[in-house]
This record gives C-alpha cells, sequence and structure tokens, in this order.
C-alpha cells in the first residue's frame, strides 16, 4: 500500500505580517509549506524558500521555468502534492496621480495581478490533479478606494476580474476565490501612520467594529477556503473589512 502523500502550499510574499500569519496557519494544520519573497531568508521557517522578485518572475521565461522546478523537485523529493497556491504578494505604490509614472502602474499590475495569473499557468496541472485550492489576497480598494491609490486598486479590480473569470474555466476541480481586507494591522501599516498615532485612532474608530484586522484572521479565512470549503465557494469575493465596507462617510 502506498503513503498517502503530503499535502503543501506556495505562499508569495510569505515575509510580511500577513505572509508569516497564513505560513503557520497552514503547518499548524500539517501542510509543506513552500514560501516565496524578495528577500534572501524566510521570516517565518519554511519546509521550502525560494528568493524571487515576481517581477522577473514574469518578463523572464528562465526565472518562471527555474522557480517551477525547484518547487517540482521538493515536492518530488518530499511526497508531496501542491494542493493550495495563496497569491498574497502586493506591491503597493501611493502617489498622486499627477506624479505616477506609467512604470509605477505597469510594476503594481505585474505584481498584483499579472504574476497570480502566471502562477496560476505554471500550477494549474498539479492543482487540478490535486483537487485544490487558490486563494487571491485582494484588497477593499479593488471596489473602494481614495486619492494617490490609482495603481493599487486597479491592479487589485484586475486581480478580482481573474478570480471570477477563471473560477467559470477550472472551477471543475480546482476551488478559486479571492478575499479583500480592509485595514490590516501590520508592519507595513504602522509605519504609514508613524508619528500620528491620532489619525491611526480614527481609522480603527472608522470601522464599525471599532479596530482593524489582525492579520491571524486573515489567514483563517485563507485556510478555511483551502482546507475546510466544501467545494462550492468558488469565484467568490468576500469581504473581510469590519463592516467599513457597509459604511458611509457622509456627515452626520
Amino acid at each position: 500500500m502506498k503513503n498517502k502523500k503530503k499535502n503543501a502550499v506556495l505562499v508569495t510574499g510569505c515575509n510580511g505580517d500577513i505572509g508569516i500569519s497564513i505560513c503557520k496557519e497552514f503547518a499548524d494544520r500539517g501542510y509543506l509549506v513552500i514560501g516565496t519573497d524578495l528577500y534572501n531568508k524566510p521570516e517565518f521557517h519554511c519546509d521550502f524558500y525560494i528568493a524571487c522578485d515576481l517581477i522577473d518572475f514574469v518578463k523572464n521565461e528562465a526565472v518562471s521555468l527555474s522557480f517551477k522546478n525547484s518547487i517540482n523537485l521538493f515536492l518530488d523529493e518530499n511526497h508531496a502534492v501542491l494542493k493550495s497556491l495563496v497569491n498574497n504578494a502586493a506591491l503597493q505604490i501611493i502617489k498622486p496621480f499627477k506624479d505616477l509614472s506609467t512604470d509605477d502602474f505597469l510594476n503594481s499590475h505585474i505584481v498584483n495581478s499579472i504574476a497570480p495569473f502566471s502562477l496560476i499557468k505554471c500550477f494549474e496541472d498539479q492543482l487540478n490533479k490535486s483537487n485544490g485550492s487558490i486563494v487571491n489576497i485582494g484588497s477593499i480598494h479593488s471596489k473602494l478606494t481614495k486619492p494617490d491609490f490609482c495603481a493599487y486598486s486597479t491592479s487589485k479590480s484586475s486581480l478580482s476580474g481573474l478570480t471570477r473569470a477563471l473560477a467559470v474555466e477550472i472551477s471543475q476541480n480546482i476551488t478559486i476565490n479571492a478575499i479583500n481586507p480592509a485595514a490590516v494591522e501590520t508592519e507595513m501599516l504602522a509605519q504609514g501612520f508613524e508619528g500620528k498615532m491620532d489619525k491611526y485612532r480614527e481609522l480603527e474608530g472608522f470601522h464599525p467594529v471599532g479596530r482593524i484586522a489582525n492579520p491571524i484572521e486573515i489567514a483563517q479565512l485563507v485556510v478555511f477556503l483551502c482546507i475546510d470549503n466544501p467545494g462550492f465557494i468558488t469565484g467568490s469575493e468576500i469581504a473581510i473589512d469590519g463592516g467599513i465596507g457597509s459604511r458611509l462617510h457622509d456627515p452626520a
């Protein structure tokens, strides 16, 4: 009798606060964790880690082929199957439209939308065989945005469209969903509010629940969609926004 193969997950942007939480949640559920990010070392212990710039991954066929081959070799050596892909990496360029360059706009779309497309192309066969799951980490900015977020919001809107379009084509054996968080308690967010704690508290208060999200809450939803999903949830965009997406900000 053959030993049952282990399940593995590939998480992009694994070194950020949300990425670390996602990796930990999968590890706690017994998954082998494959992580990728820009930097040479992982912030969380991954079973396999690849340093990769997703802009290079999209633009350079040799880079994407080496990436795919490295992961396939790891899976073979560990008697594992790729069960889940989490497209978590993101590039957020915040600039007024008048200062936003074409390269800013293009790179935002490459990292936030085209790289997920390319990764799904790379690993569709494995996920199809394993009846796997894909979760794209979108943003509330795909539907509701504010000044200076043109590149980010349009690229996240593209990711939403990709999720819906692929659900129509690949959902027979693969579930694919997007989750759209509002503000999340991350180091990146804290840096943006450095020296402006009054504004940070104001941001918390804008959310009807009275706070912003913890990265663990994002990770738990990802794991649910990948592991506990009965299979009928596919092509969905799930808001995890503390109610702010339902709130008008008109003067009282």
